[in-house]
């Protein structure tokens, strides 16, 4: 009976290590996209026909996985007529031009990879045309730039979104071999309980 309880005790402990360690290196794996600011990147307040403000941006990787990004544009409230007539420019770090045009025309921009532990700076300017009259005196708009990791279990994940890890699987594996084990550990306790009977009938 002493040797059925040891294989017992063992089964368990190998079905609950696993676990701890996929924990572990789940966080370990994890993608952290954050960005900075993180919410309000412009707010226009008493500003007339060519001003134009320009807005520090950045993208941080602070997880331990290389990801590639997105940042996409859309339109929340407001006057749209006001924002469509806005003008956008968007510049890396290296003062290359990412878009320039119409606020209203940018979508999304295409994939950047972000090395692990590494930050990205955009220059985002918002400028209002000086042809702009005295109708879009007063007018407001809302408008709302996003990041997203693109990729993420087959879709995105945004940068105000949960932490996800590397892969979804691995603790579905390991819970799965340690039920098995566990079944495996039940069958042969039967079987040996059931050889002991046979052996004290003889």
């Amino acid at each position: 009976m002493r040797i059925t309880k040891i294989i017992f005790f063992i089964i368990i402990l190998v079905f609950l290590t696993p676990i701890a360690v996929n924990a572990v290196t789940s966080n370990e794996n994890s993608i952290d996209l954050s960005v900075e600011p993180g919410k309000v990147l412009f707010d226009l307040t008493n500003v007339k026909p060519g001003d134009s403000v320009v807005r520090n941006f950045k993208v941080m990787n602070k997880g331990n996985k290389d990801f590639n990004y997105v940042i996409n544009n859309s339109f929340r409230s407001g006057s749209e007529k006001f924002y469509n007539e806005l003008l956008l420019e968007i510049k890396d770090s290296q003062k290359n031009i990412v878009f320039k045009g119409n606020l209203k025309d940018f979508k999304k921009t295409s994939n950047s990879v972000l090395k692990s532990k590494t930050t990205d700076e955009l220059y985002f300017l918002i400028k209002i045309p000086m042809e702009l009259n005295n109708d879009f005196q007063g007018l407001k708009c809302q408008f709302e730039f996003k990041v997203y990791v693109e990729g993420t279990l087959g879709g995105v994940l945004p940068a105000d979104g949960p932490k996800l890890p590397n892969t979804a699987t691995g603790m579905f594996n390991l819970m799965a071999i340690g039920i098995a084990l566990i079944i495996g550990g039940f069958t042969l306790i039967s079987f040996l309980k059931k050889k002991s009977q046979d052996i004290k009938s003889t």
